[in-house]
């Protein structure tokens, strides 16, 4: 794992700076107080005027919808929760459906809110598996600063899941939208996962070595439209005793869904190795500090430690106690955004 420093204290409001300055076409608006004095207390402020629209956020859907009618390319932001849920519909007739350049910043995705159940955004993925749409969540500060530029060039709606605090910089190279990072090759298993989860299984990496089990870690950037191609060569080259699956989503309607999908939904092999989908099983989320919820809902280091071991039948003798923090710390310690 790359030694990860934060490179920027707000990396998202980077990349949105530099996108506004390159292209006047670039409208930012917002849909919530807390997001406006976010985006407009940063010392990276975007040069055309903020956009704030706080009659809610179907309303705020519409007016994107008709900016980009127009020729505008509006970033609408505000909370995940309240983009998948109370914006869904305007979302689906407004934007999908006429594949509208709109990109909806979702704030807070995961499990990255103190507040409880109404603003855990644990389905977003899910309901953002619409026709026409791109969807994404960046693994580090890297990845969101050169990834949003990637994105913002693609004709139609895009739903990206931001991080609002500091960031580590934990991958090297490009991000693509259609391929996978490969983080690492091996025989034993097939490790799959995207977002913060991802630092959770660099951080044992190293240990993993040092017990002789040898993985294939792939990373996505974009959840939808997945990269089908590339995944199928991985599923088909090699014999992997298991593979697991690691997000801060539900594991229906996320990742975990999206491979097993892949995997028993066209006949590509008959595979008879187990599938760990390490998620939210079924359950609402409560509010907390991101370790504490990582740990109580089972996508944390040692719920994938717990995964590999039982896919190899054998205990390692390895213990999460004795791994540094999470690179990406506790970010919601600081103010929500809704």
């Amino acid at each position: 794992m790359k030694s990860s420093r934060a490179i920027s204290d707000t990396p998202y409001l980077e990349a949105l700076h530099q996108l506004a300055k390159d292209d006047e076409n670039v409208i930012c608006v917002t849909a919530s107080e807390l997001a406006k004095a976010h985006i407009e207390g940063s010392p990276n402020r975007v040069p055309q005027s903020l956009i704030h629209l706080p009659e809610g956020i179907s309303a705020a859907v519409t007016f994107c919808a008709g900016l980009a009618s127009e020729g505008f390319r509006p970033f609408l932001h505000a909370s995940a929760s309240a983009l998948s849920r109370a914006g869904y519909e305007a979302i689906v007739n407004q934007i999908s459906a006429p594949r509208l350049p709109v990109r909806l910043i979702g704030f807070d995705a995961g499990l990255s809110h103190p507040g409880g159940v109404a603003g855990q955004a644990i389905d977003d993925l899910a309901l953002f598996n619409l026709p026409n749409f791109t969807v994404a969540e960046p693994g580090d500060a890297e990845e969101l600063i050169k990834g949003l530029s990637l994105l913002h060039q693609i004709d139609g709606p895009v739903y990206l899941r931001a991080p609002m605090s500091k960031a580590p910089r934990l991958f090297d190279g490009q991000p693509s939208l259609n391929e996978p990072r490969v983080l690492s090759e091996g025989q034993d298993l097939l490790v799959i996962t995207m977002g913060q989860c991802t630092a959770e299984v660099l951080r044992l990496s190293d240990m993993l070595k040092q017990a002789r089990v040898s993985m294939t870690h792939l990373h996505l950037f974009v959840l939808h439209p997945c990269p089908q191609s590339t995944l199928k060569t991985y599923f088909n080259d090699k014999n992997y005793k298991g593979i697991i699956t690691l997000e801060s989503h539900l594991s229906q309607g996320g990742l975990g869904s999206s491979i097993t999908e892949l995997i028993y939904g066209e006949q590509i092999r008959d595979h008879h190795c187990p599938i760990y989908r390490l998620g939210l099983q079924k359950t609402f989320a409560q509010g907390g500090q991101r370790d504490y919820l990582y740990k109580k809902y089972g996508v944390d280091v040692g719920a994938f430690l717990a995964a590999v071991e039982s896919i190899l039948k054998r205990k390692l003798g390895l213990s999460t106690a004795d791994l540094p923090p999470s690179p990406w710390g506790n970010a919601h310690d600081q103010l929500p955004i809704r």
